[in-house]
């Protein structure tokens, strides 16, 4: 029953915002985009509460966004679709990018239309890495204020929960244009949840963590960049460490 209707309301939530941006776009798009950056957080929330009230999901963000600056890079760790909204829901007052993978472009609801009216950086994981690399570095020159891209340097979804090597090569090129200070988050309790329906058969009170846990300067250079990189990688394993040696109440 709660599974059903779980994905009965993501559907009809998606669904009904789609064709309010469609409705959008088609009159102007600087609106469209600007209604979508003032609302996205909200619908991410949305969606975030609709998880709790039919199956249970507790969600428990942790972030300051009094210290975070004008333009700026989130660097978080990947295990699952979770981080996405926690992560949008997280910056109220900041609009977020992401560096997403291509087939995400088209067919799904609101969230494909989503991406493409704020021009996220939508990415091919199966070759054409020059192209790719330069989509990156185009989202650091077009990022605006109040506007921080979102890059998650494993690569990929970490399959068994443990933080895996942190890249670099995606972040420099971010960074190609100028310096962004980094923003450090991590996530945990969202292994082996990769799609709605994985979700829909979560156990009842499961709880997802989201914790601002390091902001860097902007670096002077790569090898500060790379040090910077390898510090929080550190920084969000030990953190899970923490979180996974205490008993949630």
């Amino acid at each position: 029953m709660r599974t059903g209707l779980f994905l009965v309301l993501i559907v009809m939530q998606l669904f009904w915002w789609d064709l309010v941006d469609k409705v959008r776009m088609t009159m102007h798009w600087s609106w469209a985009r600007a209604a979508v950056d003032r609302d996205v957080a909200d619908r991410a929330r949305r969606l975030l509460a609709i998880a709790r009230f039919t199956i249970g999901l507790r969600v428990r963000i942790e972030i300051d966004e009094d210290r975070i600056s004008d333009r700026f890079m989130v660097v978080a760790n990947h295990q699952s679709v979770i981080e996405i909204a926690a992560i949008m829901a997280a910056f109220r007052n900041h609009s977020v990018r992401f560096v997403a993978k291509r087939e995400l472009r088209h067919w799904f609801p609101a969230v494909s239309r989503v991406l493409r009216i704020q021009r996220h950086a939508l990415i091919s994981r199966h070759g054409d890495f020059p192209t790719a690399m330069r989509q990156i570095e185009h989202l650091g020159r077009t990022l605006r204020p109040r506007e921080g891209a979102v890059i998650f340097p494993e690569g990929t979804r970490s399959r068994d929960g443990r933080v895996n090597t942190f890249h670099s090569g995606a972040i420099r090129q971010l960074v190609a244009t100028g310096p962004l200070p980094m923003v450090v988050i991590a996530v945990d309790g969202g292994t082996g949840f990769s799609s709605l329906k994985d979700l829909a058969g979560m156990t009842p009170g499961h709880v997802f963590r989201l914790k601002m846990v390091a902001i860097y300067p902007p670096a002077p250079g790569k090898r500060a960049l790379i040090a910077q990189l390898q510090e929080a990688q550190n920084l969000i394993t030990q953190t899970i460490t923490q979180w996974r040696g205490t008993v949630d109440i």
